[in-house]
């Protein structure tokens, strides 16, 4: 129906879910106020066949910075979009749901580019895609002053300089020193800190054409809400 609603719901206990809120957009709805979007929420859901059902909604944090600001709130769109896309649906991980309500609390605090970077780094180690950062991932080699780097998109590394254009390594886009410290660094940084962190603008225009190619792999398709957010943090 016209008033009904489909939500994608991070879940504590369940993963990832679709759920429905029948009705939602009628004016008087009393899940209207429950279901927005970029919201924590405690939720009573009835399990159905394929969607479950929101019979009931209560707003715990409406993160209100998220809608205050178009930035912001473009980044919360890409950061949902890039949760829904990642993540399994109906894998369990309180982690994982941890890491994601963190990545909203953070970007009401700064949606630039270094967050933005962080909190797709941290996705990508939480769920298994961090790619081979400390050799190359064609032949081995330990990562040297002696040569500068590339990354391979499609085997998932950094690549030495004897191994451009090696057969099976394609995709390759120019990488830096500083750019896979910084990467190795957000992967162990507490998020809280994420914000202090000083990249260069050079890294991290190296870092943001990397992970577009490399997450478009994991995904499969390009990600509808990154070129806005790019063009309103350039």
């Amino acid at each position: 129906m016209e008033a009904d609603s489909i939500l994608t719901v991070m879940t504590k206990r369940r993963g990832r879910i679709g759920a429905i809120a029948k009705g939602v957009r009628k004016q008087n709805s009393r899940l209207r106020g429950g279901v927005q979007v970029f919201t924590h929420n405690d939720m009573l859901l009835y399990q159905g066949r394929s969607l479950d059902i929101v019979t009931q909604s209560e707003c715990i944090e409406a993160f209100g910075e998220l809608h205050e600001d178009m930035v912001a709130m473009t980044a919360a769109g890409y950061w949902s979009e890039l949760v829904e896309a990642l993540v399994p649906e109906g894998e369990q991980d309180l982690s994982l749901f941890q890491l994601v309500l963190a990545g909203f609390h953070l970007l009401c605090l700064a949606a630039n580019a270094t967050v933005v970077r962080g909190l797709e780094i941290k996705l990508l180690s939480q769920l298994g895609y961090s790619p081979v950062l400390d050799r190359c991932v064609s032949c081995g080699r330990a990562l040297s002053q002696g040569f500068e780097p590339a990354f391979s998109t499609n085997l998932g590394g950094v690549v030495c300089s004897s191994c451009i254009g090696a057969p099976g390594s394609y995709e390759i886009k120019r990488f830096s020193h500083e750019g896979i410290r910084v990467w190795q660094q957000l992967i162990k940084m507490d998020l809280s800190k994420i914000r202090r962190l000083k990249v260069t603008g050079e890294a991290l225009a190296v870092l943001e054409e990397i992970l577009e190619a490399f997450i478009t792999v994991q995904v499969g398709r390009s990600l509808k809400s990154k070129p806005v957010l790019k063009s309103m943090q350039l």
